[in-house]
């Protein structure tokens, strides 16, 4: 759903009106600087009803398309645990209502004149019902697989393949730090960069060798 600007509006009231849709909370100044006016024509749209108006409906079209991405949202929180967020939802999905109802109640004075004969009269209980929830699904746990032998041996190969080439690595630092060559950065290296590097170190390390 799409907002009609009006025809007569300038390039600035545009600019004005889609800034402010898209940050709320911002202020008049930066909204000025935005637009390309002063604060003071800024002052007089904010006073203008059908500017107000095409804000308005613009930020409900801009809010109504926020809604999804709140509702999956508070469906997390409820999910982890937060029993607020889970009314909402229910609320929100009309599986929640609030009622309150009320069983064959009358007045003491009704009720007088309802049985004259007897001085005693009791009052009948307002039954309370603060909310109807709709029964919940069982949650059916998922059982994992049990690992095949051959998932395990890769695994295992995974990690002392992990573990081999740190340790690689920290034997290249040592060289390194002894032939005084700089240490590579942190992160990602490539193929090439690792290569041009361990080769300074063995040149660093051969030329020491050659002054003793």
């Amino acid at each position: 759903m799409s907002v009609n600007l009006p025809e007569s509006w300038k390039s600035s009231k545009v600019r004005a009106v889609e800034f402010m849709t898209a940050y709320p909370s911002a202020h008049i100044k930066e909204v000025a600087e935005e637009a390309g006016v002063t604060k003071n024509t800024v002052h007089l749209w904010l006073r203008d009803p059908e500017f107000v108006e095409v804000f308005y409906q613009k930020y409900m079209v801009s809010f109504g398309s926020k809604l999804p991405s709140i509702l999956n949202a508070m469906i997390r929180e409820a999910e982890a645990g937060n029993v607020q967020a889970g009314r909402l939802i229910l609320e929100h999905s009309g599986k929640l209502i609030k009622r309150v109802e009320v069983n064959n109640y009358q007045s003491p004075f009704e009720k007088f004149l309802g049985n004259k004969d007897s001085k005693d009269y009791k009052e009948e209980k307002i039954e309370e019902a603060e909310f109807t929830v709709m029964p919940e699904r069982p949650i059916v746990q998922k059982k994992k697989k049990p690992k095949t032998k051959v998932q395990e041996l890769r695994e295992i190969k995974v990690k002392q393949d992990a573990l081999q080439k740190r340790s690689e690595a920290a034997k290249w630092r040592r060289r390194a730090i002894k032939v005084e060559v700089e240490l590579l950065p942190r992160g990602r290296k490539t193929k090439l960069m690792l290569q041009s590097w361990q080769k300074k170190v063995i040149e660093a390390e051969n030329n020491l060798k050659t002054q003793v």
